[in-house]
């Protein structure tokens, strides 16, 4: 273990530090969405979700921007030139460009996962505050309208006399071979 270190001391750092900005761009972003005033009404309706779903954007973006830098193959040319007067280390790095590209797209992978099912969590909660008739402030707020605009600003996307009702059924199918894995499929089923 120790003279792995001592071999690939370069690789683990810089792996750190691509982990940390990614750490870093999370939490930041996580804390803008939950913290600031200006989300004070779409979290009393949201909740946490939509800071996870905007923390995850910004480091999907973050991600999307770095997958393709180690498969350039000017840049990696050109930084082979330059890296030519640099020690061993450095250069050593740019053959390991596959790997990091590979730990970029699982990053992006993971991101868009938890995306993706932020954004699930906040169309249910959009939903159910809709369809409250408890007088909760969720459900006060989904019903309040900005009417300076055209056709109006809503709080809540989710209207029932201008969008059209859209129910979501999840649908689990067995396999032929009655196996206990399942496919579960994402129905859109618009009724206007």
């Amino acid at each position: 273990m120790g003279n792995c270190m001592v071999n690939h001391w370069f690789s683990v750092l810089f792996l750190a530090v691509w982990l940390g900005l990614n750490i870093f761009l999370f939490v930041d972003a996580f804390l803008k969405y939950e913290k600031a005033d200006r989300y004070y009404y779409t979290r009393k309706i949201l909740g946490s979700t939509l800071a996870c779903a905007r923390a995850s954007a910004l480091c999907l973006n973050f991600n999307s921007m770095l997958i393709l830098l180690p498969v350039c193959r000017s840049l990696l040319s050109f930084l082979r030139g330059t890296c030519s007067l640099c020690s061993r280390t450095l250069r050593k790095q740019l053959d390991h460009n596959l790997t990091f590209h590979k730990l970029v797209a699982y990053m992006i992978c993971l991101h868009t996962a938890i995306h993706i099912i932020a954004h699930l969590f906040n169309f249910d909660r959009y939903s159910r505050s809709r369809q409250a008739t408890d007088g909760s402030l969720a459900s006060i707020l989904s019903s309040l309208s900005h009417d300076e605009k055209k056709g109006g600003s809503w709080l809540n996307p989710i209207h029932p006399h201008i969008t059209p009702t859209v129910y979501i059924f999840t649908v689990t199918f067995d396999t032929v071979l009655s196996s206990v894995n399942s496919n579960l499929f994402l129905f859109l089923l618009v009724k206007k």
